[in-house]
Parts: structure tokens; sequence; C-alpha cells
């Protein structure tokens, strides 16, 4: 039973920032938002806050942690002067009405937070095209409404005194995620043991390195003031985390999972890191290696999701004949929280 807590009274800041991150790949199916719910578990249990940040109209994230009735009302009135999602907090300023709003969020456990997602930031996705090409022309509005998600994101962090920002993005390259990103103080790219997931990389460097290039030629325009309210534009790369989920063949004969893994590195040094080193090789300090390698919990993740807890938290929630599956999990998922919490600069509290 989901037990998500609407958090009406804000906690004090613990007078640090949050540092930001996305998990982000071209490609869908990879498990970017299985890997946000049990690394946000890991981190919380190792201490941290975690802010979850429900970036993609999909609302995958948002979904798995709270009930039909709760999100069916949540985006029922998520258009009205007291809207509970990520687009309510948004909305005045993309319709040029006022400042960011302020939403309540939840308390999913403790110390993971959730911004609920909303199908509505497909409106917000149609009005960044417009909004990407006036920020060239330095027009205060076009750069209000790119860097209101940001704000209004990282005005939420401050509040509750969150350690790191944890965006869930859609599996695309469109003005959404171009904001998303060019926020995000890190990102890392989660790729399945498939041809598919292996050529989007391609995408993700190429793109990645267009968006920094052109932001900078923002700031660069934009006056001292305007650049110090703008996003920075600067994501650090952390690496790539391989994972085992089941590939489906369709008409393409499948091959062992150690074949494409092979591939991989190769391809994220070649294509990833070597786009982002042209650009700035800062941008690039792990070299782009491996994070970390997560395994096919087969039912388990469909368990978990039905339960709304990480898989590792399973234990007395399932068969007992599971439990070295689920004990398997939390050790791996750990395992990656420490490994980012490293190459972000996060010590365990």
């Amino acid at each position: 039973m989901r037990r998500a807590t609407l958090l009406r009274i804000m906690a004090k800041s613990n007078g640090k920032s949050a540092k930001s991150l996305a998990l982000f790949n071209h490609k869908g199916g990879v498990g970017k938002t299985t890997l946000s719910i049990n690394m946000a578990d890991s981190l919380a249990d190792l201490g941290l806050r975690v802010l979850l940040v429900d970036a993609d109209p999909q609302c995958n994230l948002t979904s798995f942690y709270l009930d039909e009735k709760k999100l069916d009302e949540l985006l029922g009135e998520s258009d009205d002067v007291d809207g509970g999602t990520i687009w309510s907090a948004i909305k005045p300023v993309v319709d040029g009405k006022g400042p960011i709003k302020t939403v309540e969020i939840f308390e999913v456990r403790e110390g993971v937070l959730l911004c609920p997602g909303d199908v509505l930031l497909a409106t917000y996705e149609e009005e960044l095209p417009a909004s990407w090409t006036g920020s060239f022309a330095r027009k205060s509005r076009d750069y209000d409404v790119m860097c209101a998600l940001s704000r209004a994101s990282r005005q939420m962090a401050a509040d509750y005194g969150v350690d790191i920002l944890l965006y869930d993005v859609g599996p695309n390259v469109g003005p959404l995620n171009r904001t998303i990103l060019l926020d995000s103080d890190y990102f890392a790219t989660p790729v399945a043991a498939d041809l598919f997931s292996l050529r989007a990389l391609s995408t993700v460097g190429r793109s990645l390195a267009k968006w920094i290039t052109d932001w900078q030629t923002v700031r660069q325009l934009a006056t001292k003031a305007d650049r110090a309210t703008l996003i920075h534009g600067c994501p650090t790369y952390l690496g790539y985390i391989t994972s085992a989920y089941k590939v489906a063949s369709g008409r393409i004969a499948t091959k062992p999972h150690e074949y494409w893994e092979a591939r991989i590195a190769p391809r994220v040094r070649d294509r990833i890191v070597a786009d982002l080193k042209a650009v700035d090789p800062a941008l690039v300090p792990h070299a782009g290696n491996k994070l970390a390698s997560i395994k096919d919990f087969h039912s388990l993740a469909p368990q978990a999701q039905s339960l709304g807890i990480a898989i590792g938290k399973l234990r007395g929630h399932v068969n007992s004949g599971y439990y070295s599956q689920i004990d398997e999990a939390a050790v791996e998922f750990q395992g990656l929280a420490l490994e980012v919490m490293k190459r972000m600069g996060i010590s365990v509290p």
C-alpha cells in the first residue's frame, strides 16, 4: 500500500545547495525511472535527502508512488490556482501572469520527496522552442520561460533542505529535455544491452554538445545581471549504467548481454565523451567510465511497483524464496548510489 504523505509544512533549509542529476538516454525502455526510484531509496538509506522531480509528461514516476485516485485528483486540478504538480508551479511564468508558484510536495518515504509530474508539461514544451530563440535576442520573458522549471525545482530543493535533486525525464532529445539537461549539474546514461540503446548514445553526445555550445552563446550575449539568473548549461557527465532488463527480440536476433556490454564502453568513449570533450574537457572528468551494472530482477520490479516501494524493500511483502534476489538488488543499488555520490563529490553524512 502506498503511503506518500503530503508535506504541508516546509522543512527548514540545511543551508546547502542541492546538486542536480538527470538520468538521460534518447532510447526508451532502459530503466530510467526504475533506476531513479531505487537509487533515490538507497541515497536516503545513506542519510541524504532526495527530491525527485517528475519531468516526464508520461508521469511514470508519479504513478509509481501515488495511487490512481490521488493522481487523478492532482492532474484534474493542476491547471487551477491551487494545483499541486510541477506544471502548476511553472504555469504562471509560462502564461506570463506571475512568478513561480509554490506547490506542496509528497514525502514518499523518509528522506525521499516527490514533486508530481503532469501531462500538461507538454504545454510547456510547446513554448520552449520560441523561448529558446528569444533567449538569443536577450528577451527577459523568454529567459524566464527557459528557466522556469529549473527555478521551481531548485526553490523546492532549497525549501526542503535537499541534498540531491533528481530529474526523471522522457526518452527524447526534445526542447523539454534540453532545458532540464542544461540545468542539471550532472547527468548519467542508462544503457540496455541491445542495438537500439547502443545506437542512441550517438544522439545523446551530439545533442548535448550542441545544446551546451548554443547556451554558452546565450549566456555570453546576456547582461551580467541576467547571466546570474540563467541556468548554467554545463552538465558534467558521470558515466553510464548498464541494465540487463529483458530485451525483446522482434525481428532482430538477440545476442548475449556480454556481447553488448563489450560494445557499450567504446561507444560511450567515442561518442558521448569525445563530443563533450571537444566542447570542454571539464565536462567529462570520469572519462565516461561505468557507474554500475544492474541485473534483471524479473518479477520483482512489477511487484515493487504495485506496492510503491524500492525493490530492496520487498522483504516481508513477497514469498521468502525471493529474499536473496531482494538483498542482491539492495546491494547493487547501494553500490550505484555510493558511486554517484563519489563522482558528485558528496560525502555520507
